[in-house]
């Protein structure tokens, strides 16, 4: 049954190849649709963040995590005309556990982290198609309290002609390759510090600059509000992203519980909704490994995404359920 579904899979490739990673940035798409190349596919995660208009002159790094809600719809078009499923996390966890049989390719829509534009943006889109989606909430992000660090060091790469921390590295700023390099750089040694203290370890290293680390998020996140009532709409999976989007890997045990557990506790808390299922911060190798799976497949949560991967088949393990960015 498996390879006669498969068999009628062979365009799902061509389709994603052809429609997921036409807006911008050919160099990232070409390696994009390497990770794409797989067998016996049954169909496609998409991880989506922002959906809004990138914006000119800013840094790949940060402008890579948005599409707009035109490209949105296009490839949700394209889609229904290619003949595809939209499924939902629940439908999904069915089908590879073996309660659910499908007969076509499947495409399933997640968004991380809980930006405004998801609302804002997304979810109309969402709606007038009758798509189901999923977003993953950071509860920091609705608390206004996430250090979304990438943002403000991009803007101050941005007007700067040279960079300078307090562990002794300069950086030259000059052109925009240049401004793009020392953020990936920079990137690497945020990653590095300790999650658990970050806007002080931020401080630290950046401590030349007075930078306020909680600016962005005070208007880039969904409010509560607006979480409820997303789970009130039967399209929309709230799904648990930690607290304060971590990297698991930098965490002790007992943290690395303490930011899981409390995410979802603290959404039930706001919307009177538990979430089942759950996405890494970050969600590469370099965050995550065989700790943090044996965690998730130790818990309560019925399945853990990650960043990367390609398409589903049913290899797929429930703690890493591999998606591929549309962008």
């Amino acid at each position: 049954m498996l390879k006669k579904i498969c068999n009628k899979f062979n365009h799902l490739k061509e389709v994603t190849e052809c429609y997921l990673f036409q807006e911008r940035y050919p160099l990232l798409n070409r390696l994009y649709r390497l990770y794409g190349i797989g067998k016996d596919a049954m169909g496609v995660v998409l991880m989506l963040h922002r959906i809004c208009e990138r914006m000119d002159g800013h840094l790949p790094s940060n402008e890579h995590l948005k599409i707009s809600p035109a490209f949105l719809e296009k490839a949700i078009v394209k889609y229904k005309k290619a003949g595809f499923s939209f499924i939902s996390l629940d439908q999904l966890y069915e089908i590879l556990t073996g309660k659910l049989s499908i007969d076509k390719p499947f495409v399933c829509f997640t968004l991380d982290d809980g930006y405004l534009d998801n609302y804002d943006n997304a979810y109309p889109i969402f709606k007038k198609h009758q798509i189901p989606f999923a977003v993953f909430v950071a509860t920091d992000f609705p608390d206004k309290k996430a250090v979304l660090w990438w943002y403000v060091i991009e803007d101050l790469i941005l007007k700067s002609s040279k960079i300078k921390l307090s562990d002794g590295s300069q950086y030259t700023c000059n052109t925009f390759q240049e401004k793009w390099d020392t953020f990936r750089y920079i990137r690497e040694k945020v990653l590095l510090l300790n999650q658990q203290n970050m806007i002080n370890e931020l401080n630290q290293l950046f401590s030349d600059y007075n930078l306020n680390w909680l600016s962005p998020v005070q208007s880039l996140s969904m409010n509560w509000e607006q979480i409820k009532l997303l789970t009130q709409d039967p399209l929309c999976t709230i799904g648990g992203h930690t607290v304060s989007h971590v990297a698991l890997n930098t965490l002790s045990l007992e943290d690395l519980d303490n930011e899981t557990t409390n995410g979802i506790n603290i959404i039930q808390a706001h919307t009177s909704y538990k979430p089942e299922y759950f996405a890494y911060p970050y969600g590469s190798e370099k965050e995550n490994g065989e700790r943090e799976y044996a965690y998730i497949r130790n818990s309560d949560i019925k399945m853990a995404f990650i960043s990367y991967g390609g398409f589903i088949n049913s290899n797929c393990l429930l703690e890493q359920v591999p998606r591929f960015m549309l962008k």
